[in-house]
C-alpha cells in the first residue's frame, strides 16, 4: 500500500437520506446544502492534488457525541466505545462516498475495500483516510 491521506469533517456524522418526491414532480435532494458544505471542506483539505485513481482503500471512523442523559461516571468509560444505534453504518459511508465523488476521486466504484466503525467521542466528526492500493 502507498501513503494515506487523512480527511476530517467536523460535526455530527451524517447518513445519506433517500431523495424525496414532491407531489408527482422530480425527486429532490434534501441534503444538497450539507453535501455542498462538506464538499467545500474536502476540497480545501485535498488542495490542488489530482483526484485519486486506481483501486482505493477507505478507512473511516464516525465519532458520535455522547448521549445527553448520561452520568459523568459512565461518560468516562464510554470514550472510544462502539456506537450501536442509528444511523446505519452503510448510510454514513454512502454519504461520504457521494460527497467525495468528483472531489477526491471521479467515481466511487474505485473504492475496493473499506474498514469502518462508529464510536463515541467528545468531538463529533468523521475521519477517513484514503490509500491507493493499485494505481491505474
Amino acid at each position: 500500500m502507498s501513503e494515506s491521506l487523512l480527511y476530517v469533517i467536523p460535526g455530527d456524522p451524517v447518513p445519506l437520506l433517500r431523495a424525496r418526491m414532491a407531489k408527482g414532480r422530480r425527486p429532490w435532494d434534501s441534503q444538497k446544502q450539507i453535501k455542498m458544505h462538506c464538499g467545500l471542506q474536502l476540497t480545501q483539505q485535498h488542495g490542488h492534488r489530482p483526484p485519486f485513481q486506481g483501486a482505493l482503500h477507505f478507512d473511516v471512523t464516525f465519532y458520535f457525541p455522547f448521549p445527553q442523559a448520561i452520568s459523568k461516571a459512565k461518560l468516562a468509560t464510554m470514550a472510544g466505545k462502539l456506537h450501536t444505534y442509528r444511523p446505519d453504518l452503510s448510510n454514513l459511508i454512502k454519504f461520504i462516498e457521494d460527497v467525495a465523488t468528483g472531489i477526491l476521486f471521479n467515481d466511487d466504484c474505485l473504492i475496493a475495500s473499506i474498514n469502518a466503525k462508529k464510536c463515541y467521542d467528545h468531538q463529533p466528526r468523521t475521519e477517513f483516510a484514503i490509500t491507493v492500493l493499485h494505481a491505474e
